[in-house]
């Protein structure tokens, strides 16, 4: 049996700590959090017990897994404890917020030995899988430029994420859209151009960009274009708008994840969120999936899909573009 710790018991860490409960190979042994009550309640909740430093559960627990779940500024330091105990981890996109604790990070992992998944969820979700496997069999021939618009409405920064500040579009949506072109071309970025605005959440007392636009080149010589906000109305029919848009030699490819086939009309017009509905009380959403296929990796002994070394680069490509919208010019991408 896997013996699993989560910690950031927040909307994540609770998806995950059910995702445990519910895997026949894995066993929740303890959760973390600083903030009591949100410990209290995972621990009321999953019946694991609750530590509120994660150096206190990792010295208390013989864990094999410690899936990290916190803010986006905050995985280091439960990362680089985790890998000085030699315990596998699954850390949530991005792997950092900056780009020297990210190279800290993958250094200690490396050393250690250790198994390290970060989630990018999307390459389990299955029009996403689909696209990947269209590419594989060369269904729409090279691939030469892709376009991709992620947005959040402006719920997510002001209501669900209670340190939106210390993040950003750029780290909080750019990584899943960025590490899939990274998947889906499977050449190395060279070079970034990007701008952004602040204004609306700024006006709000968060201080952070509203949008942000960026074109990768590759070491191909293609480009591709990556547009993401999170201000767009509450009214909108889901809380996100994902396109993608994949060109290529022999065709195109298109993904509409907004358009979940199930339209509900009534006093408000919405999407039903589909992907992922649960059945017969089983999780099957891509961060399920996902978290499923790390326990089979560790206890299978076989490599994760979406690595560390994926989620440094990623680190890399995203802080290429903030440094892009300060400088106002083009990064290399080291």
């Amino acid at each position: 049996m896997i013996k699993v710790g989560v910690v950031g018991m927040g909307i994540r860490g609770q998806l995950y700590a059910q995702t445990v409960q519910q895997n026949n190979y894995a066993k929740l042994q303890a959760v973390s959090d600083a903030y009591e009550p949100s410990l209290a309640a995972a621990c009321e909740r999953f019946g694991a017990k609750g530590y509120s430093h994660i150096e206190h559960m990792l010295e208390q627990e013989q864990l094999d897994v410690l899936i990290v779940a916190t803010p986006d500024y905050l995985h280091k330091a439960p990362v680089l404890a985790a890998a000085s105990k030699g315990v596998h981890i699954l850390v949530e996109k991005p792997f950092s917020t900056s780009l020297e604790e990210a190279e800290i990070m993958y250094s200690a992992v490396q050393k250690s030995g250790i198994k390290c998944m970060v989630a990018f969820e999307n390459r389990w979700n299955s029009p996403f899988v689909a696209v990947q496997e269209a590419i594989r069999q060369g269904e729409i021939g090279r691939v030469l430029t892709m376009n991709s618009r992620l947005n959040d409405t402006i719920y997510v920064p002001t209501k669900m994420l209670k340190w939106s500040q210390g993040s950003s579009p750029g780290w909080f949506l750019l990584p899943h859209s960025i590490d899939l072109a990274l998947w889906f071309k499977g050449v190395k970025p060279v070079k970034v151009f990007a701008a952004g605005s602040k204004g609306k959440l700024a006006g709000m007392g968060i201080d952070t960009y509203d949008s942000i636009q960026a074109i990768i080149s590759f070491e191909d010589g293609t480009h591709s274009s990556f547009t993401t906000s999170w201000v767009l109305p509450e009214s909108m029919p889901m809380i996100y708008d994902f396109k993608y848009e994949i060109i290529g030699s022999d065709g195109a490819l298109y993904v509409d994840l907004a358009d979940q086939m199930v339209r509900q009309a009534s006093s408000s017009y919405r999407h039903m969120h589909t992907l992922g509905t649960s059945i017969n009380g089983q999780l099957g959403a891509a961060p399920n999936y996902m978290l499923n296929a790390f326990i089979d990796n560790v206890r299978l002994d076989t490599e994760p899909l979406a690595s560390s070394a994926d989620g440094l680069l990623n680190t890399r490509v995203v802080a290429a573009i903030h440094q892009s919208i300060k400088s106002g010019i083009s990064i290399h991408i080291q």
